[in-house]
């Protein structure tokens, strides 16, 4: 349940700043102003977007490869929400719905994952079975030897 949420979560805000980004940026470069209640829009936006992303887990690994159908359906929703609910003109929310999915949803994926993925060392703490770690770089000398100062050379002064 906590898992959901948590992915859920992610996504939508994820999904919030980059729709966010897009009406602020885009509808005031393309049509000159913002919507009303662009705040509302932006945030029903990445709700359902939110939704979709959790149920379909998208991927840069399987976006374009085995899971390309559900890609197509994918970019159908973000399409449709870019022009009803963010109210961008058809050709504009194809392409910026287009180009906002593939940005947005490996990204957010991404975060989903690291977050969600069991850490290795983390299980081995729970476990108790956690082996001190040894220091990465060693003595180029071997083991016990102690380097011996050249013939002639005044040892060091001792520090006080």
């Amino acid at each position: 349940m906590w898992t959901m949420l948590l992915t859920f979560l992610v996504y939508w805000v994820v999904a919030f700043v980059g729709c966010f980004t897009a009406v602020e940026v885009a509808q005031d470069a393309l049509y000159d102003e913002v919507t009303p209640k662009a705040g509302l829009k932006v945030s029903l936006a990445s709700l359902i977007l939110g939704l979709v992303m959790a149920y379909f887990h998208p991927s840069f690994e399987t976006m374009f490869t085995s899971q390309v159908s559900l890609t197509v359906l994918q970019a159908i929703i973000w399409f449709l929400v870019f022009m009803f609910v963010l109210q961008f003109h058809p050709w504009h929310a194809l392409g910026l719905g287009l180009l906002m999915m593939c940005l947005v949803a490996p990204l957010a994926t991404m975060g989903v994952d690291s977050m969600l993925a069991p850490d290795a060392q983390v299980r081995s703490i729970r476990r108790g079975t956690n082996i001190p770690t040894t220091p990465v770089r060693g003595s180029l000398s071997p083991r016990g030897a102690v380097p011996t100062p050249p013939e002639g050379s005044a040892p060091a002064p001792a520090k006080k």
